[in-house]
């Protein structure tokens, strides 16, 4: 039980940081975002984990493009 529930922080940590990566810094959240979805899946929660895994390296890589465009 105790596995979930700190699965659960991270989980929901790795989908903020996606949400941040599209606007502020989009490597170092996206990062960030990833590694706290692999400590979720590590934990227990494999979906919310995986769900977070996905969408930082997505809008990270996003948040990189936009920027890069807007810039150039």
């Amino acid at each position: 039980m105790f596995k979930n529930k700190s699965g659960r922080w991270f989980g929901i940590d790795s989908l903020f940081m996606a949400l941040i990566s599209v606007a502020v810094t989009p490597l170092i959240f996206g990062v960030l975002g990833i590694a706290a979805g692999m400590i979720t899946v590590a934990n227990g929660s494999q979906y919310l984990g995986m769900l977070g895994v996905i969408s930082s390296a997505v809008l990270g890589f996003s948040g990189y493009y936009f920027a890069a465009n807007l810039i150039a």
